[in-house]
């Protein structure tokens, strides 16, 4: 079945690190998906028009609008336009795409949420809108970046540890010293992974060597759900 066309119109754009937005759009109520997928912006610069997949971040309870986690590049296509972008603007999409979804049918009573840079994005949207509706089961995001001040949405996570009592989270940095772990985010990947589903988001290197070190470790290939990013 081919991708609907839909367009949203900018209601926000926000700073949360040197090099990453939050893009808010107003969208139409007939646009419905599932928590972890994602869309395609068809995004121009005046003189040519290209597609960019992005994560949606909000969670799909949110009605009217969807949120995106955004890193900006120096030099990048896509990059270069949500610079200037202004509220207002439209946006073309098209979507949901991806299979990346929470696993609502699950036997197992843990999930584990491993995810680097702006890949936690689907995995606010799987937490925002799983975690009240399941709260027998067990919740834990690893969540790596580089330095502190790329640090993503430790606020929220926060807060959703303390209104969850099933959730719990772990940070770590991998190229600066802090209170916290330091590290890959495998290295903070659970002995036990028995009766567990395991979702990884981020850059394809990261994802590829994690989910080969929980096959190795015995995880059935089915309890594994990947996105990568390039």
């Amino acid at each position: 079945m081919p991708l609907v066309e839909y367009i949203g119109s900018v209601s926000k754009v926000e700073s949360i690190t040197p090099n990453v937005i939050v893009l808010e759009l107003k969208v139409s109520s007939e646009f419905k998906f599932e928590a972890g997928q994602f869309v395609n912006f068809k995004l121009s610069d005046g003189t040519k028009a290209l597609p960019r997949p992005y994560s949606i971040l909000s969670a799909p309870s949110k009605k009217g609008v969807l949120e995106f986690c955004i890193k900006l590049v120096d030099g990048g296509f896509a990059s270069e336009i949500f610079k200037k972008i202004i509220i207002g603007e439209k946006i073309t999409f098209k979507g949901p795409i991806g299979g990346f979804k929470f696993a609502k049918d699950s036997l197992n009573i843990r999930h584990c949420l491993i995810s680097t840079g702006t890949g936690i994005a689907p995995m606010m949207s799987i937490l925002n809108e799983n975690l009240g509706k399941f709260p027998d089961r067990q919740f834990e995001l690893i969540f790596g970046t580089k330095t502190k001040k790329d640090i993503l949405f430790e606020g929220e996570l926060k807060k959703l540890k303390k209104e969850h009592k099933n959730f719990d989270y772990k940070i770590t940095l991998s190229r600066e010293d802090w209170e916290g772990p330091t590290g890959r985010v495998q290295q903070l990947i659970p002995d036990d992974v028995l009766n567990t589903d395991f979702y990884i988001c981020g850059l394809k290197e990261m994802v590829i060597h994690t989910k080969e070190l929980l096959l190795g470790k015995g995880v059935k290939g089915a309890d594994i759900k990947v996105e990568r990013y390039t």
